[in-house]
């Protein structure tokens, strides 16, 4: 677990009065829980584009991947 998000764990668990392991158990049961979701970007394209110029939303929504991941790799 990356250093920041062990700080943050550690500050929330003391700031709710219970412990890491009664905080990290409820997280993941909370996301386990939650139905899968999926976001796919809908196409809001206008008038027309040349073939190089189009972007993917597979591509887009690898960039919003990437982003979220940075957040816990600093």
């Amino acid at each position: 677990m990356p250093d920041a998000l062990m700080h943050r764990v550690k500050m929330t668990a003391a700031q709710r009065k219970t412990t890491f392991r009664a905080l990290v158990v409820e997280a993941l049961e909370r996301t386990l829980d939650e139905p899968a979701s999926s976001f796919e970007l809908k196409d809001a394209s206008v008038g027309s584009t040349r073939r190089e110029d189009v972007v993917s939303s597979a591509a887009i929504n690898e960039l919003i991947d990437q982003q979220r991941e940075a957040r816990f790799h600093p």
